[in-house]
């Protein structure tokens, strides 16, 4: 009999039952590439004389300007930003994009957003006036910074220097951004991953996506060791199906296509081009989440990333979508999802055993999976972040 916590199930630190599996096939036709909020912004205590400018008169229906690569690319900050669009939106604001090809002068113009959300990457000297000018006409300026800051010397040098946004927000956990804090004298906020409202929520399985174990990310370098550690066994034992870009051939020439069409500015190519990259729709991502047994989640490893410091958007997804989730070891995880709310393998012997304990222990996994759901589509939507951005700002 295996060793149980006292809920009658295993917890981050104890093994479960390693059983046979006779399924062996190994489905790889996906096309998709790819943070209870614990640390949130104070609200500022509400003057005694309000300041009658842009901000109260507009503060029911704004316009958030939003930095994005590329609108229709598939990369993870695409259905990022698509969270954040469709909770800005059904909050009753106006939300635009302002991608990497476009001139940020010309679009705060065009848009004359309340709220400009932009990455540390596009802090540079020749920005840095445009951002100025931006608040002093009333705009908000976000600046989405991480740990490695330093390595953008100009970015690093005017965050040190000089003051060019309202609030300094991230996706990276607090104890990673201490030197962000030192170095730059300002505060900083978490603002993790979450799901997508509108798409993440449970459905009833679909036969087409049923399987023992499901992975829906891309194969990227940075996650070369994960696969061949922590995937690729799966694969032997049980069935096991995987979606994302780069798994595939056809897949590798459609992205180098889109490139080129990049390259060229025929962006009408490059729209159609990701579009046909992609073989599990956003609207269909709840329903492979709630045919799988197990979805499995896990983060880039390697050298420089011993210790991670980013919950991926899967981590919060999965739940919404009525999927049970097992993580690979992330330690801020426990910041938003408890032992009864999601399974964290401790070390790689532990994903395994726990994968082949949940496999074969029904009850338990769908008692966890209901909990997860529940408290990430409480919790961890992007409306729970929109509605945090606002707060750093005494709105609501």
């Amino acid at each position: 009999m295996d060793e149980r916590s006292r809920s009658g199930r295993i917890s981050d630190k104890q093994a479960g039952t390693k059983t046979k599996n006779t399924h062996s096939a190994w489905d790889v036709d996906g096309e998709r590439e790819p943070i209870d909020t614990a640390s949130t912004c104070p609200v500022p205590a509400e003057p005694k004389k309000k300041t009658k400018i842009r901000w109260e008169r507009n503060k029911h229906n704004m316009k958030v300007l939003w930095q994005i690569n590329y609108e229709t690319g598939l990369g993870a900050d695409r259905w990022i930003v698509s969270g954040y669009k469709a909770a800005f939106e059904d909050l009753g604001h106006a939300f635009f994009f302002w991608q990497s090809h476009e001139d940020l002068d010309e679009r705060l113009r065009e848009v004359k957003p309340d709220i400009l959300v932009i990455s540390q990457r596009s802090i540079r000297y020749k920005v840095l006036p445009v951002l100025k000018t931006a608040r002093a006409d009333g705009t908000k300026v976000f600046i989405w910074v991480d740990s490695l800051f330093y390595q953008e010397p100009e970015a690093a040098d005017i965050l040190t220097h000089d003051d060019p946004g309202d609030v300094y927000h991230g996706e990276t956990e607090e104890p990673w951004m201490e030197r962000f804090r030192k170095e730059t004298g300002k505060r900083y906020t978490v603002t993790p991953n979450a799901a997508n409202h509108r798409l993440h929520f449970p459905t009833k399985p679909v036969k087409k996506y049923e399987c023992d174990i499901a992975f829906l990310g891309a194969n990227l370098p940075s996650k070369q060791e994960a696969f061949k550690t922590l995937l690729f066994p799966l694969v032997k034992r049980h069935r096991v199906r995987i979606y994302g870009p780069g798994w595939t051939f056809s897949d590798h020439v459609l992205r180098s296509l889109a490139g080129i069409c990049r390259k060229a500015g025929w962006m009408k190519g490059n729209d159609w081009l990701s579009r046909k990259r992609i073989s599990v729709p956003p609207e269909e991502e709840n329903q492979l989440y709630s045919s799988a047994k197990v979805a499995i989640n896990f983060h880039e490893r390697g050298e420089t990333l011993k210790t991670h410091v980013i919950l991926n958007e899967r981590t919060f997804k999965i739940p919404a979508c009525g999927g049970f989730e097992i993580c690979d070891f992330v330690p801020p995880l426990r910041k938003y999802f408890t032992e009864d709310e999601m399974v964290m393998a401790e070390d790689d012997g532990d994903w395994f055993e726990k994968i082949d304990y949940y496999l074969h222990h029904e009850n338990e996994r769908k008692k966890i999976q209901a909990a997860g759901t529940a408290r990430a589509r409480r919790d961890h939507t992007y409306l729970n972040r929109a509605e945090q951005m606002l707060k750093c700002l005494n709105l609501k």
